[in-house]
């Protein structure tokens, strides 16, 4: 179980979540929901621990989050062009993490080729997915999903949809996707929560 209790979040003097709580069960699909500048990227680092909060806790299996070695909370940014380093391959930072096999890279439609450049060398859609494929790594037990699809054409978001549920059944992975699409949110996720009406 993944556990938020009274998370606040103040970045440049704007207090952008306020004792927010809320929980995600193993092999949950839940869907957050909010307009865009509300802050569900800044929300999602925290959980990754890429930055603190101001105040609260995030537990997992009811014990915090240690602030060394691999987090079994991992974001996939809208952005993920940001995440890697920019003098190195995407294949290297990939295999930071973990080295998947040639079959994982069929099923998110990566070509190896990607693997053998730097990150200004792709679009926003391969980067997107060989974040998506690291992020995947055999220790990570929740997932968060910022925007994951919106760079990818329909056909491609579809296939990628389709893996990473597999992997949350298969895996009982947690899934929290943040997004203000509505329609897609109602067809991945199994539960909604809109901040935006509840705080």
């Amino acid at each position: 179980m993944l556990e938020v209790q009274q998370l606040t979040i103040v970045q440049n003097g704007l207090r952008l979540w306020d004792s927010v709580s809320f929980q995600v069960s193993a092999g949950e699909r839940k869907g957050i929901s909010a307009p865009s500048g509300y802050g569900k990227t800044t929300l999602g680092r925290v959980l990754a621990q890429w930055q603190n909060a101001t105040s609260g806790r995030v537990t997992v299996g009811a014990k915090p989050l240690l602030k060394k070695g691999y987090c079994p909370i991992q974001l996939v940014p809208q952005h993920p062009e940001l995440t890697f380093n920019p003098y190195r391959t995407t294949g290297d930072s990939l295999r930071d993490a973990w080295s998947p096999n040639a079959a994982w890279l069929d099923r998110l439609a990566i070509s190896p080729v990607w693997l053998t450049r730097r990150p200004n060398e792709l679009s926003g859609g391969e980067l997107a997915r060989i974040a998506l494929l690291r992020a995947l790594d055999p220790r990570t037990r929740y997932l968060i999903a910022d925007e994951v699809t919106a760079q990818l054409d329909a056909h491609v978001q579809a296939q990628v949809w389709q893996v990473l549920l597999e992997e949350v059944k298969r895996r009982e992975l947690g899934l929290i996707v943040f997004s203000h699409n509505k329609v897609l949110l109602a067809k991945v996720c199994s539960s909604i929560w809109t901040p935006s009406l509840d705080t």
